[in-house]
C-alpha cells in the first residue's frame, strides 16, 4: 500500500494514443517539479542553417519523439531557404539534420536528425488542445542574438486554436522554440515578437515582452509519424 501511495503522490502518468502507437510516460510530481520546465530545457537545441559551409541565420528548436521515431520541431522560417541544416546540443556537438515537413501558414517545421544525441533527451509530442489558455503559464528555452540559451516563462494573454499572444519575452533566434505549459504538452512554436506603431514617428517597432505563438493544434502524431517513415525510406533506397 505505501508503495501505490508513493507513486500516486510522487508521480503523474500520461497515457498517449493513436491509430498505431500507444505509449505510457511517467513524470516525476513535486511542488519544486515542474515537467514543463524540465522538458523545456532537456529537449532543446539550437537550430543553425549554413549557406556553402557560411551560417546565414540560426533560431531553436527541441527535440521530440513519436514512438521510436525521433525528430526535431521548429519554425518553418527558421530554415527557409537553407541549404545545410545543424542541429547544435548544449554541449556543442553538432548534427546534420533535413526537412521532411513545413508549413508555412502555421510556421512549423520537422526536420529528421543524422546522428547521436550526446546531451539532449527527447519527449514524447503530446499536444494541448484546449482552446481558452487565458492566464496560463507557459515555458520554453530558447538561444536568442548570442546566448548560450535561456528559459523563457510568461503569461497567456489572447488564445485561439491557430496562436497565442504570450506576456513574455522573445528576441532573434528565440523562434522555433516548443512552449510548453506546466505539465509538458506542446502549446505551439515561438513565431515571432508583435510590433507596434510608434505614435511619435508613425513608424514600426518591437515590442518584445508580446510574444506570438503558433499553436500546434492541427500537426498531429500520424502525420509527423507518415514523413519521418517515408525521409527513413527514402533515404534507405535513393533510386
Amino acid at each position: 500500500m505505501f508503495w501505490i501511495l508513493l507513486i500516486t503522490f510522487s508521480c503523474q502518468m500520461f497515457y498517449y494514443s493513436d491509430d498505431e502507437i500507444r505509449e505510457l510516460e511517467v513524470s516525476k510530481v513535486s511542488s519544486e517539479y515542474n515537467i514543463g520546465i524540465t522538458k523545456a530545457v532537456s529537449t532543446s537545441l539550437k537550430v543553425l542553417s549554413f549557406d556553402n559551409g557560411i551560417v546565414q541565420s540560426h533560431g531553436s528548436g527541441n527535440l521530440l519523439h513519436v514512438g521510436n521515431h525521433l525528430f526535431v520541431l521548429t519554425a518553418s522560417h527558421v530554415i527557409e531557404d537553407s541549404k545545410d541544416i545543424v542541429l547544435r546540443e548544449k554541449n556543442g556537438n553538432m548534427i546534420a539534420a533535413d526537412v521532411v515537413y513545413q508549413n508555412r501558414y502555421s510556421d512549423v517545421a520537422i526536420l529528421i536528425p543524422y546522428g547521436e544525441f550526446t546531451e539532449t533527451k527527447s519527449t514524447s509530442y503530446i499536444v494541448n488542445r484546449s482552446h481558452d489558455l487565458l492566464a496560463k503559464r507557459l515555458y520554453y528555452f530558447g538561444y536568442p542574438e548570442n546566448l548560450d540559451g535561456i528559459l523563457v516563462t510568461g503569461f497567456v494573454s489572447q488564445t485561439n486554436y491557430e496562436k497565442i499572444l504570450m506576456q513574455s519575452y522573445a528576441w532573434f533566434g528565440a523562434s522555433g522554440s516548443v512552449v510548453f505549459d506546466n505539465v509538458g504538452r506542446v502549446v505551439g512554436i515561438v513565431h515571432a515578437i508583435a510590433m507596434q506603431i510608434d505614435p511619435t514617428t508613425g513608424s514600426p517597432i518591437t515590442s518584445e515582452n508580446i510574444v506570438v505563438v503558433h499553436r500546434a493544434y492541427d500537426l498531429s502524431r500520424k502525420t509527423i509519424r507518415e514523413r519521418l517513415v517515408d525521409a527513413k525510406t527514402k533515404s534507405r533506397n535513393p533510386n
